[in-house]
């Protein structure tokens, strides 16, 4: 008996979702849809250091993203209050959503490997952010869930958890035409690279790859 393809496998439409972004106006997949091709990404956050190496890898390269028609949204597993107030000072120029309760990670197929890992993952950050001088981001996003009252609760998933990352590249028909599920500290390609990408494989009718 065939194995049905997960919703979210290259080749099939990207399943739809709406959050608020940290931004403010709620990003809906759908409105995309005709207009440009989307790059989901699925981080493990925004405040260790190698998520804002990442992020900053994809901000310099974010313009040659836009000259191939495609955006990209980064969804976060963070709360959406403790998210409006880290950025407030330092805005990203892209969309960022959140969701904490990892509900849409689920949806994308993208799985949680343990406390395990989630404890190597914690430890590896932190000492890599005291080691550069740069732990800075890490105690301002404690800070921020403590004010929001979501400390325990962000304790709780980093302790527990150490979710995967994912990159989906949705072309303007809303097919997935790219999938690549990462550990949570594995590189994520820069701005550079996703334009490249977008460049291969986000046009209607493009063979998917």
């Amino acid at each position: 008996m065939p194995v049905d393809p997960h919703p979210a496998s290259v080749g099939q439409p990207a399943p739809l979702f709406t959050l608020p972004s940290v931004q403010g106006p709620t990003i809906d997949l759908k409105s995309y849809r005709g207009q440009q091709s989307v790059i989901v990404w699925f981080s493990r956050g925004f405040t260790c250091h190698f998520c804002r190496g990442y992020m900053q890898g994809v901000i310099e390269g974010y313009r040659g993203l836009l000259a191939q028609a495609t955006e990209i949204v980064q969804v976060t597993p963070n709360f959406l209050e403790s998210a409006r107030a880290f950025f407030r000072p330092d805005p990203v120029p892209y969309p960022v959503v959140c969701d904490p309760d990892k509900r849409l990670y689920a949806v994308y197929g993208l799985g949680d490997r343990g406390a395990l890992a989630a404890t190597q993952a914690g430890v590896v950050s932190f000492a890599a952010a005291f080691a550069t001088g740069k732990p800075g981001p890490q105690i301002r996003g404690a800070w921020h869930d403590v004010a929001n009252r979501n400390f325990l609760r962000r304790l709780h998933h980093h302790a527990t958890s150490a979710v995967e990352q994912g990159i989906f590249l949705v072309d303007r028909g809303g097919t997935v035409r790219h999938r690549a599920v990462l550990g949570p500290l594995a590189a994520i390609p820069t701005g550079a690279e996703l334009a490249a990408l977008a460049r291969v494989h986000a046009a209607d009718g493009s063979p998917p790859a």
